[in-house]
């Protein structure tokens, strides 16, 4: 049995997240599909914020995680709220669109107030990522040497996005040429680019992949794909030291998605991960980034 360090570098504080009833047959079939093939429960809503950050907290004891790092809230002020409940346990990023007006403002006191990263939705921001004026947030994030954490490839489950101009991670090419301080984070495998994210990460080696969510997009690639195949080839090119583990954890009844972190262990176990590298990505990759241990 694997003794297990653990820091989920992705989950999501549900408040304010809406559960919202799904008009189209099709969409509404694929997420019951998803359901079950997890076998998870149907999401309940939540609005008491204490109850929300209590029930997290019992989550890190139950399964021994040593951090969680929540990369939404719903809100800055939320999330500076959640990480004071439970600072030895709760991490926290900044999360707004990097395009409104005063936004490399706010990340900078988002930062001096506590946060360690920021996190942003490719497919939400309406001008690429690559234009100049943006800088201003790159310039913020890499005096402050934080990770950023961008969600590229389609965005939602089924019915969601999946052409945009910042859906390609390799929009930041020049971005993190630039920038080199920022730890740049590419979640879920690159969620569908795969041949781009890698080909990004080959160039730039500041950028990281990280591990989260079901990775359901890999069933609608031209070619097959699994967890093993990922683990593998992201390996081959970056080694070890650039995955970060993570599961996009949310809602309960669910909480911790446990079944996604046994499904990574036993896929770097199947292509013969050492004990010593799945340590890192579950635990030391991400410790080092946020200056846990040096």
């Amino acid at each position: 049995m694997i003794k297990m360090r653990l820091i989920d570098s992705h989950v999501h504080f549900p408040i304010g997240s809406l559960i919202k009833s799904v008009a189209d047959p099709w969409i509404k079939k694929e997420k019951e599909r998803w359901l079950k093939a997890w076998n998870f429960p149907e999401p309940v809503k939540i609005d008491d914020f204490d109850e929300l950050s209590r029930l997290w907290y019992k989550e890190t004891l139950d399964y021994s995680i040593d951090k969680v790092v929540f990369v939404t809230a719903n809100g800055n002020e939320n999330m500076l709220k959640l990480i004071s409940k439970h600072p030895n346990k709760f991490i926290g990023y900044a999360h707004h669109d990097p395009s409104k007006e005063g936004a490399a403002q706010e990340l900078e006191e988002c930062l001096k107030n506590g946060l360690k990263g920021y996190k942003i939705l490719g497919p939400a921001v309406n001008i690429p990522l690559n234009d100049k004026s943006l800088y201003p947030i790159w310039e913020v994030a890499n005096s402050y040497e934080i990770p950023v954490l961008i969600h590229f490839g389609i965005m939602g489950a089924a019915g969601g996005i999946a052409y945009h101009v910042n859906i390609n991670p390799l929009i930041i090419h020049d971005v993190a040429k630039q920038f080199k301080k920022i730890k740049f984070i590419v979640p879920h495998f690159g969620c569908g680019y795969v041949f781009e994210t890698l080909n990004l990460c080959w160039a730039c080696s500041n950028v990281y992949i990280d591990t989260s969510g079901s990775n359901q997009w890999m069933r609608w690639m031209p070619y097959e794909l699994n967890l093993e195949t990922l683990f593998r080839k992201y390996r081959e090119t970056i080694g070890p030291e650039r995955i970060i583990f993570g599961t996009d954890s949310s809602w309960f009844p669910r909480g911790f998605c446990k079944a996604y972190l046994d499904e990574q262990v036993r896929a770097m176990v199947d292509v013969g991960y050492s004990d010593d590298e799945i340590d890192r990505v579950l635990y030391k990759n991400i410790a080092e980034i946020l200056g846990l241990i040096k």
